[in-house]
């Protein structure tokens, strides 16, 4: 029988021990942080390499107008949702990025509405949505470079150190996965009324913030420098409040849009604004809204299927 020495014992029970606790953080890790982000992520990263040929990206809007499920199974278009609560233009720009690095899909669906708002980066909780989860990659390191601060990099490559708090907050619901479609389809039955959509005019326009004219130039570029198509629209919704002060910004909005469609044509990029389209969606305001900003699942269903019939997702 072989003996061992004891520095070999202590050095295996030391292995054993650090593989032990690196586990049990790592499940620790799993339930205390919030599950959107990590979901998406872990979601892409299960797709073969480049076998997506369309990646959608943009705010809660696009993932509330899109359905992955309903475009691969209705229509055989391979697509996979990358758009996440409040992610802002520079982050596209880096969720693109990681995109291009994992699946260089032929085509990138934009959905622009944080293109009118001028958030660079978002408060931790909200940044630790998009980031956690996401892959230790080239998009990832420089996105992380560029967004957070430097001091603030250890909770998201380690973010157990960022909701080790919560721990008190914990619910049976923390320990279950988000259960989205393999292609990260949304779903919501919610109904909840939506009165209609007040407009401006279209050859009404404001530019954009400079700051993400800046990161759309550099996601236009990015495309092009990796051959990808890039397609923006964006999808129609309501003021926050049936108020006066909510629909001037609803206003605003609108005008920069107006403004984003004339800059980037040019370009050769198409910009369908679905909010002239209303008409033709047939979005109905007693069946089709989740809340006054975005549609539950039939609404989702008549906008993904207007943009294959319309020809802007082919």
């Amino acid at each position: 029988m072989v003996k061992i020495g004891k520095g070999l014992k202590i050095f295996i029970l030391s292995i054993v021990f650090i593989t032990v606790l690196v586990c049990v953080l790592g499940r620790n890790a799993s339930v205390l942080r919030e599950k959107e982000g990590t979901t998406m992520h872990r979601l892409f990263t299960k797709f073969e390499r480049d076998s997506l040929d369309t990646i959608f990206v943009g705010t809660s809007h696009q993932f509330c107008s899109i359905s992955p499920d309903i475009l691969f199974y209705d229509y055989g278009i391979n697509s996979f949702m990358m758009a996440s609560s409040a992610q802002t233009v520079p982050m596209t720009y880096y969720a693109i990025m990681e995109a291009i690095e994992y699946q260089h899909p032929k085509t990138i669906i934009f959905e622009a509405l944080y293109c009118a708002n001028d958030f660079r980066e978002l408060e931790p909780g909200m940044s630790h949505m998009f980031f956690d989860g996401m892959p230790n990659c080239k998009a990832k390191r420089l996105a992380l470079n560029d967004l957070v601060d430097p001091k603030e990099h250890i909770y998201y490559y380690f973010d157990l150190g960022f909701y080790h708090s919560r721990w008190k907050e914990v619910t049976e619901e923390d320990f279950k996965p988000v259960e989205n479609s393999e292609r990260n389809t949304f779903f919501s039955d919610q109904i909840q009324y939506n009165w209609d959509i007040p407009m401006v005019d279209k050859s009404e326009k404001e530019p954009m913030p400079e700051e993400m004219k800046k990161y759309l130039d550099m996601i236009i570029e990015l495309c092009k420098e990796n051959d990808v198509e890039l397609i923006m629209y964006v999808a129609p919704y309501n003021s926050l409040y049936d108020d006066d002060y909510t629909r001037q910004n609803l206003f605003y909005m609108q005008r920069v849009f107006n403004w984003i469609e004339e800059y980037v044509e040019p370009k050769g990029i198409p910009f369908h604004n679905l909010f002239y389209e209303l008409d033709a969606i047939g979005l109905n305001g007693t069946t089709d809204w989740m809340d006054s900003q975005h549609c539950n699942y039939a609404g989702q269903e008549k906008i993904t299927r207007y943009m294959v019939e319309k020809g802007y997702i082919k």
